[in-house]
């Protein structure tokens, strides 16, 4: 029981900050009018967040190893609790500022469940936690525009933040009290950076992790204005039509977990999704029916999702794998794959300037998004039915 109030916590610290951090979407014409900023600025305080995770996950593995998972987990909670502060920032630069140290708190946090989760739970239960911890953030997104345009036709946009960021203070303290190390019995093993990034399933999880995330964010900034401009959709069916795959994301990550532990086998959802990804994101940006394009934003969603849990539990299984160690691998996947993935947005509205159209540069992240596939080809298979197959196995 007590296993699984710790993992209720570790998830919710996670979705609010999902929360916290896309409640700004909604509220972003008050915001900036409010501080009398351009579009660029207010676009800055999302892409704050963003350079956070892209090097603070490599961290975290030195902070587990100065302060132990508990007390690295409560920092990071902290700090997505500054949320609270921002709403009450003198200026915009002040804002910036705190938003960039709440992108800290939420990549400590991420970075470190999947530690935490080794150490709770048996390993035929992993792929299931993980298919849930993998949707938190998202669940989070999901609620925020569902809920905050609700809430600020009652309520100023500060009053909608200062709750949001109520909810993680209250997070961090439940997790002081009651979040746990967990430390499993037995001689605990060390793994040092030069260890894990050595390793060469480090750098194909990475490779397998970048492609998809390089089109996420590539669909998600770029995606709405493509639909106007090349089948004159309105905003709202615009909208709606990106939402989607993201709203599939949550049942899917959640079934994915599930099947993972059931079919006792990793590479084939990999690759699985790998392959139907571009596909379905081609489809959804260039099919010139709206029927084909909702068939493929669902189809995309199932393959956006349905890849992490497996993905993301090949660590915990690998040859001499522990906490320690995939505290780190998980560091240097997320810093690497948000340090490129991040130019995504950018590379889409440089092509657009070039060529007056979405449509080659949505195309080519489309195409890199097969990085998937051939990093589940190369991995190691490392589920209980592999293990079954080969004899002497030293997997742990």
């Amino acid at each position: 029981m007590r296993a699984w109030v710790v993992e209720a916590i570790l998830f919710l610290i996670y979705f609010a900050f999902g929360i916290s951090w896309f409640a700004f979407s909604p509220l972003r014409g008050d915001i900036e009018s409010f501080y009398h900023i351009s579009k660029l600025e207010g676009g800055a305080l999302f892409s704050s967040v963003s350079l956070a995770k892209s090097f603070v996950p490599v961290l975290a593995g030195f902070l587990v190893v100065r302060f132990g998972l508990k007390k690295s987990v409560f920092i990071g909670s902290l700090f997505c609790a500054t949320s609270i502060l921002v709403p009450f920032s003198p200026d915009y630069y002040t804002m910036l500022f705190l938003r960039f140290w709440f992108g800290v708190g939420g990549a400590l946090v991420v970075t470190l469940m999947g530690p935490i989760v080794m150490q709770l739970f048996p390993r035929e239960r992993l792929p299931l936690i993980n298919g849930l911890n993998n949707v938190a953030v998202n669940a989070g997104i999901v609620t925020a525009f569902q809920v905050v345009p609700v809430l600020s036709e009652s309520y100023s946009w500060r009053a909608i933040l200062v709750g949001a960021g109520l909810f993680s203070l209250l997070l961090a303290a439940l997790w002081f009290f009651l979040g746990s190390d967990a430390t499993p019995t037995g001689k605990p093993q060390p793994a040092s950076f030069i260890d894990v990034a050595r390793r060469k399933e480090t750098w194909l999880i990475a490779m397998a992790f970048t492609g998809p995330l390089a089109l996420y964010l590539a669909l998600n900034s770029s995606l709405p204005d493509h639909f106007r401009v090349a089948f004159g959709l309105d905003p709202k069916q615009a909208s709606q039509l990106t939402s989607l795959f993201n709203l599939v994301g949550i049942p899917t990550a959640i079934f994915s977990g599930w099947i993972t532990g059931k079919l006792g086998l990793r590479r084939p959802l990999i690759m699985g999704a790998g392959l139907l990804m571009p596909l379905c994101s081609l489809c959804l940006c260039f099919a010139p029916i709206q029927e084909l394009r909702l068939a493929a934003a669902i189809g995309l969603g199932i393959s956006f999702f349905l890849y992490v849990a497996p993905l993301f539990t090949i660590p915990m299984e690998l040859p001499g794998s522990s906490p320690a160690f995939v505290a780190r691998l998980n560091g240097i996947v997320f810093s690497l794959a948000y340090l490129i993935s991040g130019l995504s947005p950018m590379v889409v509205g440089y092509l657009f300037d070039k060529t007056q159209s979405y449509g080659a540069g949505l195309c080519f992240f489309c195409l890199t998004s097969l990085l998937l596939a051939l990093g589940g080809w190369a991995l190691p298979e490392t589920g209980p039915r592999a293990r079954r197959d080969t004899p002497n196995s030293d997997i742990v």
